[in-house]
């Protein structure tokens, strides 16, 4: 079981993070207000992935794996690769390109040359995308030798934990960009190395 020792370090780093761009001065362009919201939203479901499992809520907290990792892609897209017009299209309701191009797209940037967010894609979205829509792993967890309940492997729930921490703190991090805070992200990263350790 994961320990109550494991739920409030993840809880404090949330908190530590959230501290670290609450009332964040950012420049007032629509490219930023746009990006930094879908970062700011992966930031909140990192918040909420670590209260539901506080809660024991499993099911719902593997759910929003995916729209986490989704909001910090896009979120990141729209800050370095949309065009203009791409992000007015995108405020007024428009579809924006599917992920494996906001992927495409952002790979082509310094940032993200190494393709790291494409090999999570490819190696965690079929799964991501069965926790989110209910598919054969979910119900899978939901069943158990005799009765329908929920029976997640503490391995994987420290992993959602952990991949959910990861996604808040490079949200931080594109928020300071965003900011052109470079002293928040040597934070940022220094405390992401202090917890590694």
């Amino acid at each position: 079981m994961v320990s109550e020792v494991e739920i409030r370090s993840a809880g404090e780093h949330v908190e530590w993070l959230r501290q670290q761009v609450h009332e964040k001065q950012l420049p007032a362009t629509v490219r930023v207000r746009v990006a930094g919201a879908c970062l700011a939203l992966a930031q909140e479901h990192h918040h909420s992935i670590v209260f539901l499992i506080d809660y024991e809520l499993y099911g719902s907290a593997f759910a929003l794996v995916r729209p986490a990792f989704e909001a910090y892609v896009r979120g990141e897209w729209l800050a370095l690769c949309a065009s203009d017009t791409a992000i007015e299209d995108f405020l007024a309701g428009q579809e924006p390109p599917r992920i494996d191009q906001l992927l495409t797209d952002l790979a082509g940037t310094p940032a993200f040359e190494e393709s790291v967010l494409a090999n999570v894609k490819a190696k965690s979205w079929r799964a991501m995308c069965d926790f989110t829509h209910t598919g054969g792993r979910h119900v899978q967890r939901w069943n158990s030798a005799d009765a329908i309940e929920s029976s997640y492997d503490d391995a994987e729930i420290r992993e959602v934990l952990s991949f959910a921490a990861v996604i808040g703190a490079l949200s931080v991090l594109g928020l300071a960009t965003l900011a052109g805070d470079e002293e928040l992200a040597l934070r940022v990263l220094e405390k992401v190395k202090q917890r590694a350790a």
